[in-house]
């Protein structure tokens, strides 16, 4: 569960702060981040609750291609990324993708009033090419609480920018999930962790 509310959270961030137009300014990582929010939030509060595969479906062409998922998935699976084959590496992007999104594309809507401050001052690494950038995730109704801390690791592609990782209050979001898939690698194999992940996926559609 608590696994659950992270990458709910994590995505929550991305979808709401990725921009929706190519055409946006993509020299800064910030810019990036922050330039076309309003965009995606106005797709959002545009749902009406009655065509939400519609909805899902816009979301995710909208963010998805501003992830690197197998760069996400070789850190999540750690130093068993390189016994697996070229077509089980494509294969554990793919489930890693399809879950992540699925999860984050079913819980979006309750979240349309959700408010994020993008920060000014990346962290620059090699050269520039590389980029943490900080926001703050204010949701709705929650009083008095702190915003949430939600960082994001970046790396400049000749497309433009793309995230790897993201953290929520100093926790990774590709860390999170390293020791369980680990531990089902060591138990069952790379092939173990795909039918682990294809299961996780399978259910998640019944449920949409």
């Amino acid at each position: 569960m608590k696994k659950l509310l992270f990458i709910t959270l994590a995505m929550l961030g991305l979808a709401l702060a990725l921009p929706a137009n190519a055409n946006a300014n993509t020299d800064s990582p910030v810019e990036f981040v922050r330039e076309n929010s309003k965009q995606v939030l106005d797709l959002l509060k545009k749902d009406d609750g009655r065509n939400v595969r519609k909805l899902r479906d816009q979301l995710d062409a909208n963010v998805a291609p501003k992830f690197d998922f197998k760069r996400m998935t070789a850190y999540a699976v750690g130093k068993n990324w390189r016994i697996a084959t070229p077509g089980q590496q494509t294969e554990l992007a793919v489930q890693f993708e399809t879950l992540l999104t699925r999860v984050y594309t079913s819980t979006m809507t309750r979240y349309k009033n959700a408010i994020i401050d993008v920060k000014p001052n990346p962290v620059l690494n090699n050269n520039g090419n590389e980029a943490i950038v900080h926001t703050e995730v204010s949701l709705p109704n929650s009083g008095d609480k702190k915003p949430v801390s939600v960082d994001y690791t970046l790396y400049k592609t000749a497309q433009g920018w793309k995230v790897y990782n993201v953290s929520v209050e100093g926790a990774s979001l590709v860390t999170a999930y390293r020791s369980q898939f680990d531990s089902e690698i060591r138990a069952n194999g790379v092939d173990g962790l795909i039918q682990e992940l294809k299961d996780k996926n399978a259910k998640l559609a019944q449920g949409s």
